[in-house]
């Protein structure tokens, strides 16, 4: 949701830096796997306790994948640079997961849900991008979702910075996941008619 509508606000910040980027020759796909280094680092420091550090490192690796989407678009967008997106972006996902269930694995049920609920929901993503007419900016039509990469990022946040309350917020986030498939699949049902 955040994603989608907020995307204008930061739009001129994100230009600027894909610029400078370019400007220093890198690559999209370049930026798009140093994102995904930082990001899958991430688990690392969430399994040692250094919560400061894993979440700095979170959303350093979302500022590369939104700088890469930005290069891509300002220069050489290819079919294989969107496939390497959505498995580095999944691979985050699944590190930062994976993390959190090896430190608090009394809450191991709720972490496997909610790495169920990502296949699902990717999954649905997949299928009404694919088949869908719609284009977007991007290679194919993204649904909008109440969770997106924003969302996700900061329940990420808050299950680290808040350890306590880990169990909780995970519960939160598969709820949310769940809403956010049934959506999809609705505006699946209304446009693929």
């Amino acid at each position: 949701m955040l994603d989608t509508y907020g995307s204008r606000i930061v739009r001129p910040v994100v230009e600027r830096g894909a610029d400078r980027l370019l400007k220093w020759k890198f690559t999209p796909n370049e930026v798009t796997l140093l994102g995904g280094i930082v990001g899958v680092s991430v688990g690392f420091f969430i399994y040692n306790d250094m919560h400061w550090t894993a979440v700095i490192l979170l959303w350093l690796s979302g500022l590369f994948d939104v700088l890469d989407g930005t290069m891509a678009r300002r220069s050489s967008k290819t079919g294989f640079g969107t496939v390497l997106d959505l498995v580095v972006d999944r691979l985050v996902e699944i590190a930062v997961v994976i993390a959190l269930a090896l430190r608090y694995p009394e809450h191991m049920t709720v972490f496997l849900l909610l790495l169920a609920s990502f296949i699902v929901a990717m999954t649905v993503f997949l299928a009404v991008g694919a088949s869908s007419s719609r284009r977007s900016e991007k290679t194919f039509y993204y649904q909008p979702g109440i969770l997106e990469r924003t969302e996700c990022f900061i329940l990420f946040s808050l299950m680290i910075l808040f350890p306590r309350f880990v169990g909780v917020i995970a519960t939160i986030f598969l709820i949310l996941e769940v809403v956010t498939i049934s959506q999809r699949m609705l505006e699946a049902r209304r446009i693929l008619r």
